[in-house]
């Protein structure tokens, strides 16, 4: 996974997602219940992660560190055409996103000391690039 996130470049290769395929003989709705993707570049990248909660539901979240962002906000393109607000404390390098992304490959979720914060997917979350 490192090697790929690497090669992000906010140009070309801007986004990398991994989900878990149903077990054999499960059912196939519900592949993308759980997954994470990144955006942006090697340098400069947000990360998001749909998790199943106890109540059996998946919610989509924005990883960031627990560092107070105090509002500051970023762009990270996403698309040609589109990029995504997060906050400054929810960037990362690809060497950082690496050990995300590897623990949740393992663990399907997001481990100490990174937070979550839920996304509102009744408000359009890109923007013009």
């Amino acid at each position: 996974m490192h090697r790929i996130l690497g090669l992000m470049d906010g140009e070309k290769r801007m986004t990398y997602s991994i989900w878990r395929l149903p077990e054999p003989g499960g059912d196939p709705r519900r592949v993308g219940d759980t997954f994470i993707q990144a955006a942006g570049s090697a340098q400069k990248m947000a990360i998001e992660a749909r998790v199943m909660t106890s109540d059996g539901t998946s919610h989509l979240y924005a990883i960031g560190r627990p560092e107070p962002h105090n509002g500051e906000t970023t762009t990270v393109p996403i698309s040609d055409e589109r990029a995504v607000r997060v906050f400054t404390n929810e960037i990362f390098t690809a060497d950082e996103a690496a050990v995300i992304f590897m623990t949740f490959y393992l663990t399907d979720a997001v481990s100490r000391p990174y937070v979550l914060r839920e996304i509102d997917l009744s408000v359009e979350q890109s923007e013009l690039r």
